[in-house]
């Protein structure tokens, strides 16, 4: 029997834990756990030195070691080839990725169209048939039922924290009842995986947190996507006035520190502000350290920080929820008086990676993008044609963000043939997320344009499982969802794909 508490169940005794019953969960991952003990069976497991997990692990292998699945060797075959050196991370990342899109045993189906797989869990597509076998071969749901009691035990670890930080978030946002409907955040709580890691994703309407054993909760963690789960509708409802601002995102692009996307996605960016304004509201810190983490954000390019974290010592002095005030906060940004006081702003550098973790992110590869993106924004195309072709032809054949820069160029240049060809070999073998939505959406709106609506609406349900991710692409899918790309509501009406 599959372990799930409802958080808000957990809260009956001291309050409703979520405004909305049910759309809060803490619960283990079986579809996770089955991929981690394959792995652990094959021999291909990492393993760990830290303390955490190690009982679980110990368990699991014993029980494996009983067992002589006569799938092992493809098993094997297959991690390996699938194994990201150097990167735990991204090692365990795209087992979390197919994880959550896999339904339950025995069958291991995916829940989702294989085209429509985000690409790091695509790469991973040989796996459930495997999978199937290997859990029919080794029995596992009897070693599933044996660790319930130890799952149990990890859950009610997590449960009064996270508790107490959603009911805290609850109560400062003062969220109205109903607001979650259709949507729900899921806590999984993983034992075999990777000591200290915890991975993000968003599932069309459906926010995940995958947490691996550590020393203390991860709670800061739990919160921090939990206000997303809450805040990142309210920056596609109100994207008009956000786009209203956009102009201040060119102050951002210079920042080091600051990743491609929150550079592209206005949006994402300015909720990634408030979010981390409402936890400096909420902690509670001195002035001082306060003032220091809010100069710390803009130095890594969350240039709103400090307008949110004012914005909400005024919000807090009245009654209103969030949910209503948030266009009132959002249109009091004047953007001339933010590039004023962003004016001599200095950008943190990079970084340089620990020993061992490989070369440091800002290469020159990343340099030439950086440079090839912002000439698309400031909307000199054949500047940024040429930059992107000597990127592949000079720096790295491979490189999708050039592939997809040259393609977002030729869409807006009006050669729709040429980019259709260039988005499709971009969706060959991206692996970013971001670009592999934004190609969809592009594909979506140059079918609509050709009167394709059926293919157009083949790309922008491909794009909606991601694109929640970003509020701007979230808003795109939507508008295609609904009607024909360059068709307003009120007649029709044809122009060319636009830059995201």
């Amino acid at each position: 029997m599959a372990l799930l508490i409802l958080l808000s169940a957990l809260a009956a005794p001291v309050g409703a834990l979520a405004q909305q019953p049910g759309n809060v969960l803490l619960e283990p991952n079986e579809q996770l756990f089955a991929i981690l003990a394959a792995r652990i069976a094959s021999g291909t497991d990492p393993g760990s030195s830290s303390e955490a997990g190690r009982e679980v692990r110990t368990q699991v292998r014993s029980f494996l070691a009983r067992k002589s699945p006569a799938v092992l060797p493809e098993l094997r075959k297959f991690f390996v080839e699938h194994q990201v050196v150097g990167d735990s991370g991204a090692n365990l990342g795209q087992y979390v990725s197919l994880a959550l899109l896999l339904g339950p045993p025995p069958d291991f189906r995916l829940t989702v169209p294989r085209t429509d797989l985000p690409p790091d869990a695509k790469a991973l597509v040989g796996l459930p048939p495997l999978l199937k076998t290997f859990s029919e071969q080794t029995n596992l749901t009897d070693l599933w039922a044996q660790l319930q009691s130890r799952q149990q035990q990890e859950i009610e670890t997590y449960s009064p924290p996270v508790r107490g930080a959603i009911q805290l978030a609850d109560a400062y946002l003062r969220f109205p009842s109903g607001a979650y409907l259709g949507r729900t955040y899921t806590i999984c709580l993983s034992l075999l995986g990777a000591p200290e890691q915890v991975h993000a994703r968003i599932y069309g309407q459906n926010y995940y947190l995958v947490v691996t054993p550590s020393k203390e909760p991860k709670v800061a963690e739990v919160r921090h996507q939990y206000l997303h789960f809450l805040l990142d509708p309210l920056a596609v409802k109100y994207a008009p006035e956000i786009q209203q601002r956009a102009e201040l995102r060119v102050l951002a692009r210079d920042a080091p520190q600051l990743g491609a996307d929150f550079k592209e996605d206005f949006p994402l960016l300015l909720t990634e502000c408030l979010i981390r304004a409402v936890e400096l509201r909420m902690d509670k810190r001195p002035a001082a350290e306060v003032e220091k983490s809010l100069q710390e954000m803009v130095a890594s390019g969350l240039i709103l920080a400090p307008y949110f974290y004012s914005a909400l010592i005024d919000y807090e002095k009245q009654e209103a929820s969030m949910y209503m005030d948030y266009k009132e906060i959002i249109l009091k940004i004047d953007p001339g008086q933010e590039r004023a006081k962003l004016a001599n702003v200095r950008f943190a550098p990079v970084p340089p990676p620990p020993p061992g973790a490989g070369p440091p992110p800002a290469s020159e590869e990343e340099r030439l993008l950086n440079q090839a993106e912002n000439l698309i924004y400031e909307g000199q195309y054949n500047e940024a044609r040429a930059a992107f072709k000597s990127i592949l032809e000079g720096v790295n054949p491979k490189s999708e963000r050039a592939l997809f820069g040259l393609a977002v160029v030729a869409s807006n240049t009006r050669k729709p043939d040429l980019a259709e060809d260039l988005f499709h070999k971009t969706l060959e073998s991206a692996r970013d997320l971001r670009i592999v939505t934004w190609s969809h959406i592009y594909l979506g709106r140059i079918y609509d344009l050709k009167g394709s609506r059926q293919e157009a609406l083949a790309q922008y349900r491909a794009a909606s499982l991601t694109s929640g991710t970003y509020p701007d692409a979230q808003r795109a899918v939507e508008n295609g969802l609904q009607r024909p790309f360059g068709m307003p509501e009120h007649g029709p009406q044809k122009s060319e794909p636009q830059e995201p």
